[in-house]
């Protein structure tokens, strides 16, 4: 399941060019939006602070018409951020290529350029549903299958708690097609390997190199995920064929927002609990 092309272009650069930039261009706004206690333990200098979840509530926080550059722990999650503020008008956009991690000297992960695919605006309204149905299994089972591969049991536990969420999700969106389209969903739905965004879960955690035996990182993992979906819906509603479809679209997105935000409290209470 690979959707077409959608999204906003993200521009991203390395430490190195950042660090140029940022040298040479003092209208260059620096954001970060990972979470508090993520910023605590260490930013860059000059870094205004503005969690993911938080962004589109406070974007006026911003001007648009300067450059922004956008950074999180490990890039996946400013990549979201990088997304909705291109889709919000901000005339420059850059994302850090492998976040504060490679800002320290850690190991570089890689391109973040590949383009991503999904809705092409022209779905029904039960269309919509079957694809958003499609992305909690993908990523409901991935989270079941890495329950039972990891080594770490405070990472099992984790993902097992994940997939339930997942699973609610799921039944989340069978009955708003019910509600929505008067039907009874469809029996045996196809579901592949892909899920926001289009790419394959694999591919997607080896883009970010996240460790799946880290809570921290599993956590930073979702939180991309979820964000990206919120952008996924976000951006389709703008090509719905109708008021009823871009209505379900934005609440799906809402909806996304708040699991976001959820994750978001989660990471927080891990950091809590380590000190």
């Amino acid at each position: 399941m690979r959707w077409k092309q959608f999204l906003t272009p993200v521009e991203s650069v390395t430490t190195e060019n950042a660090l140029s930039m940022l040298g040479s261009d003092e209208n260059i706004q620096l954001v970060d939006v990972r979470q508090p206690a993520e910023y605590d333990e260490g930013h860059i200098a000059g870094a205004k602070h503005i969690p993911l979840g938080e962004l589109l509530d406070r974007a006026n926080e911003l001007d648009k018409e300067k450059p922004v550059m956008v950074y999180c722990a490990i890039g996946g999650r400013s990549r979201v951020a990088a997304q909705l503020l291109s889709g919000n008008e901000f005339s420059k956009v850059y994302n850090l290529t492998g976040g504060f991690n490679i800002w320290e000297g850690w190991e570089s992960i890689g391109d973040y350029d590949q383009g991503l695919e999904m809705f092409n605006g022209f779905e029904s309204l039960e269309e919509v549903l079957i694809v958003a149905y499609r992305m909690e299994v993908a990523l409901g089972d991935f989270y079941i299958n890495m329950a039972s591969r990891v080594a770490n049991q405070e990472a099992a536990s984790l993902f097992s708690k994940l997939a339930a969420i997942e699973a609610k999700h799921k039944r989340h969106v069978i009955s708003q097609y019910t509600e929505l389209t008067g039907k009874v969903f469809p029996e045996n739905v196809e579901v592949d390997g892909a899920f926001e965004g289009g790419l394959t879960t694999a591919e997607y955690i080896s883009r970010l190199g996240a460790d799946m035996e880290k809570p921290l990182d599993i956590l930073a993992f979702a939180m991309s995920v979820e964000g990206q979906a919120m952008d996924l819906y976000m951006r389709a509603s703008e090509k719905a064929p109708d008021k009823k479809t871009q209505k379900a679209l934005l609440q799906i997105s809402s909806e996304e927002k708040a699991h976001l935000n959820s994750l978001a409290a989660v990471m927080d209470s891990l950091y809590a609990s380590r000190e």
